[in-house]
């Protein structure tokens, strides 16, 4: 193998068994809900729920074919849509906070 294949190999499993997960549960849970440990353990679970669920919604619901390309789309995508939740939340608490503590 090379450098090339290995690096794709590497990405390949992060993007399917840790990065999707991982953008769930800073949605979901807060630094105080969830250790380091229990958001690993999380995110790799959730990983694998959200790959097939976006491979069969792709492939079903949309009547796209599930070439890898596709796949990668739709991971990124949804892994970008709960990143940016994420982001709009964070800064509705940050705001919040702000309220909170000026009073």
């Amino acid at each position: 193998m090379d450098a090339v294949e290995i690096i794709r190999v590497i990405f390949g499993l992060a993007l399917t068994l840790f990065i999707p997960g991982f953008a769930i549960t800073l949605v979901l849970f807060s630094k105080e809900e969830v250790d380091f440990v229990g958001r690993i353990a999380l995110s790799c679970v959730l990983s694998i729920a959200v790959v097939l669920l976006t491979v069969l919604f792709i492939d079903l619901v949309l009547g796209v074919d599930t070439t890898p390309g596709n796949i990668i789309i739709s991971l990124l995508s949804v892994t970008a849509l709960f990143l940016f939740i994420w982001i709009i939340k964070s800064k509705i608490l940050i705001k919040i906070f702000k309220k909170i503590t000026k009073k």
